[in-house]
């Protein structure tokens, strides 16, 4: 209330503290709670915690004006300590024409991108981009501290334990909008087994194929050429796997990432941030040059 002298909390000098400051030029802020109403979603229960959101962007004239990010001050209120805990972030992307899209993954820069199934999106009907379709991306940018001595390389830097690790993406899947084991999450066990890349019943997602029971467990779908270590199968490498090349069917697409697990502890915060980045390339057929212009895109948002 700027009547009573309430100011906008954002920090111009030289000593910012991003997960207290707003920011960006242009910030909505809101906050919520998971402890005061009824789960109708999922039917679970109550964990206590308080979310302070800001949602930003910055007017330039390079492809970060295309992007929106997000931060989320992650406070646990509850008295109970929570450890096995992951953060996910739910797109669904809906590109223009909804029902004919592709996702994929980048596993280096831990972002998720949806593109278009086809050369053509919608033929310019309305509310879609026709010739040269874009694609859009998520990645978290700032993702949760890992617990200390966890020994795991949160952040793939082949370093274990560093001091400040994040936690980059660490799983990725889509589901379909049907009710298969593959599909919508129905109970507060689909949505946990969803954020640990296991399905809905309670099978880890595989390498290949639609990602149920096809061969070698992982931890991404779609991934591509950027898993070239191994990184979501074990450190064993595979053949590149994606959308296009598997001739799959475009259809409606809904894409979850997470990042975890780790502990939460009575009154600890976590500050995570996500970026939303959106690049077209009115040159190179479909479906590289978009997904190319993303990637570029998504450095400038790290």
């Amino acid at each position: 209330d700027p009547l009573v002298g309430d100011y906008p909390g954002y920090n111009f000098s030289v000593n910012q503290n991003c997960c207290n400051d707003l920011l960006g030029d242009q910030t909505l802020w809101w906050v919520f709670n998971d402890a005061g109403n009824t789960h109708t979603e999922t039917g679970g229960l109550s964990f206590g915690f308080e979310i302070q959101a800001q949602a930003f962007g910055f007017k330039t004239t390079d492809a970060l004006n295309d992007a929106t990010f997000y931060q989320y001050k992650v406070i646990n209120r509850s008295p109970y300590a929570y450890s096995q805990f992951y953060w996910g972030q739910w797109t669904d992307s809906d590109l223009g024409l909804y029902d004919d899209d592709f996702v994929g993954c980048d596993v280096g820069r831990g972002m998720v991108y949806c593109y278009n199934g086809d050369a053509d999106d919608g033929g310019n009907a309305p509310g879609t981009y026709g010739l040269f379709p874009p694609a859009v991306g998520v990645d978290i940018v700032g993702g949760p501290f890992a617990d200390a001595n966890d020994g795991i390389d949160n952040d793939r830097d082949s370093a274990i334990d560093e001091s400040g690790e994040r936690i980059k993406m660490s799983k990725f899947l889509y589901y379909s909008g049907d009710f298969t084991s593959t599909g919508n999450p129905e109970t507060a066990d689909d949505f946990y087994n969803f954020l640990k890349g296991r399905w809905k019943d309670n099978t880890q997602m595989t390498y290949g194929g639609n990602g149920h029971a096809t061969g070698v467990p992982c931890d991404f779908m779609f991934p591509g050429t950027t898993d070239p270590y191994g990184w979501g199968t074990n450190g064993i490498p595979q053949t590149p796997w994606d959308e296009a090349s598997s001739l799959n069917t475009p259809a409606d697409r809904r894409l979850l990432m997470s990042c975890g697990p780790f502990t939460m502890q009575p009154g600890q915060v976590q500050c995570i941030t996500t970026a939303a980045v959106w690049a077209r390339d009115t040159v190179t057929p479909w479906p590289g040059g978009s997904v190319t212009a993303l990637q570029q895109a998504d450095d400038l948002a790290q």
